[in-house]
């Protein structure tokens, strides 16, 4: 956090000996840079000496609308218009200012009857904030119709997505990649859909990207930090969360991913050090109550986290983690009768899983119910109903590059299983390649490849992830002609070693 205090005490410092028109001239480079911070503090000196420039004032508006700061936006904005209403940008300034303060009203009503594109994507927003879904759909329209820019079609296409409506959303989302490639708007968009794609490689790369050229952007840094703990890779994902919190420690997204990091590290006194605070203020769904619960079941406060997760459980009867942890919590309560009854829908259905099952046979057992038995024995035997679910999950991930979807019904299905099916490795391994974790998909790999070193499949996954991890070029080729050899019709297996043979080394 000292650094967050220093760099701006020395931005100042430096600003206090340039001329105003020098410092409006770095502030203009660093706005331009996507450095808002060091903007505002040399945006900030110029005004000191020239606090009625206009184009300074402009600047800042700008600028305080990049950091978020609808009221800092407003005070310029207002100055700038004076005693009359805006009109042209300072209007469309003027309203995004307002729904930054939760206006809507005031939104509208700074808009007036401008006709522009920008102004009918504020519009949207405007009546989104007004619980008015259609009559922002409306404006979206009318926004396409008026010429449309990069805003419009990210925001859009975030609509789209809420509205369940992915294959439009995607379509907007290459209209905001087209009309700017590089805006905030257009990479966070990209990142969303194909997170929504389970695309993780591909949307921790825009993310990424959004990072460096915004090296303010909380969304892109949460984003980014969110991908990484979906891909496992924890270490990577503290980093970026240490950048976050240093910028904005108190954001909902930083604290929640904050808490998640430490449940993946089972450091629970931790997670309930980060939400404690905030606990009288989350909402009933609020995701960190659920990570709250989990934590204060492992810290030995049954009673404490049923208060958390029965809520969960009785809101959103589907999800299935949330009850079996509140009736884990029951049982560790002393109420193994209460714990049976919470877990009964899930451990009666033909679909339950290994784990449901093995609580339900526990809480049985302790409430001396004849069923322990017949619940224990159903646990060491998956359901055909459940392995056949989680298999055609992952076939139709695999089909639509949903390659997150997949791991996690592979995931499942090993757990569930003697973990030695060899489709299940095969498949994996290449899912794990296609999310970026090469590690993972050298380890599947090569446990499909001891298990079956003369099937084609096996052999052109095997040697194709050595190829793309960069390991052993040597051995990519051997496992890829080998495959060739057995399956030489195969076009996918021959684009594969043509890449082998022209590889270096």
């Amino acid at each position: 956090m000292k650094h967050a205090l220093i760099l701006p005490a020395l931005l100042v410092l430096s600003a206090c000996g340039d001329s105003p028109e020098q410092s409006f001239a770095k502030a203009q480079r660093e706005f331009a840079a996507h450095d808002y911070a060091a903007a505002r503090v040399h945006l900030a000196a110029a005004l000191q000496s020239k606090p009625g420039d206009r184009a300074i004032l402009l600047l800042q508006a700008k600028t305080q609308l990049a950091l978020g700061d609808g009221d800092g936006a407003g005070t310029a904005l207002a100055t700038l218009a004076g005693n009359a209403a805006p009109s042209g940008e300072l209007a469309e300034l003027s309203g995004e200012a307002a729904l930054l303060r939760k206006a809507p009203d005031v939104a509208l009503r700074l808009l007036g009857d401008a006709k522009s594109a920008e102004a009918e994507r504020l519009r949207a927003l405007a009546l989104i904030q007004k619980q008015d879904m259609a009559g922002a759909q409306q404006h979206f329209e009318m926004g396409l119709t008026a010429g449309g820019n990069a805003r419009l079609f990210a925001d859009y296409a975030r609509f789209r997505l809420l509205a369940g409506d992915i294959a439009g959303a995607d379509e907007l989302a290459a209209k905001a990649a087209k009309a700017d490639p590089n805006a905030i708007d257009t990479l966070l968009i990209g990142a969303v859909v194909a997170v929504r794609h389970g695309n993780l490689k591909s949307a921790f790369d825009l993310y990424s990207r959004a990072a460096g050229l915004y090296p303010a952007s909380i969304a892109a840094l949460t984003g980014q930090a969110a991908v990484l703990g979906d891909l496992g890779r924890t270490d990577e994902m503290a980093k970026v969360l240490d950048r976050a919190g240093v910028l904005a420690p108190k954001d909902p997204t930083v604290v929640y991913l904050r808490a998640r990091f430490a449940a993946s590290k089972k450091d629970w006194a931790a997670v309930r050090a980060i939400i404690q605070p905030a606990e009288s203020s989350l909402k009933l769904l609020d995701p960190l109550r659920q990570i709250y619960g989990e934590a204060l079941l492992h810290l030995n406060l049954a009673q404490q986290a049923i208060a958390q997760l029965e809520p969960i459980s009785l809101a959103t009867p589907g999800n299935r983690e949330a009850v079996r942890l509140l009736a884990e919590a029951k049982l560790a309560a002393g109420d193994p009768a209460g714990a049976m009854a919470t877990l009964r829908p899930l451990a009666d259905s033909p679909a339950a899983r290994s784990d449901e099952l093995v609580l339900m046979a526990k809480a049985a057992q302790a409430a001396d119910d004849p069923a322990a038995a017949g619940y224990a024995a159903r646990a060491k035997r998956p359901a055909p109903q459940a392995l056949g679910r989680d298999l055609a999950d992952a076939d139709a991930a695999m089909r639509s590059g949903n390659w997150a979807g997949a791991v996690q019904a592979y995931d499942r299905l090993l757990a569930a299983t003697d973990g030695k099916n060899i489709v299940v490795l095969n498949n994996m391994a290449y899912a794990q390649l296609m999310l970026g974790n090469q590690a993972k998909a050298l380890d599947y790999s090569a446990r499909a490849l001891r298990l079956a070193p003369d099937n084609a499949s096996v052999l052109d996954t095997a040697g194709w992830t050595q190829l793309r991890a960069g390991r052993d070029i040597g051995k990519a080729r051997q496992l890829l002609r080998r495959a060739a050899s057995l399956a030489p019709q195969n076009a996918t297996i021959r684009a594969h070693l043509a890449e082998a043979e022209r590889a270096p080394g």
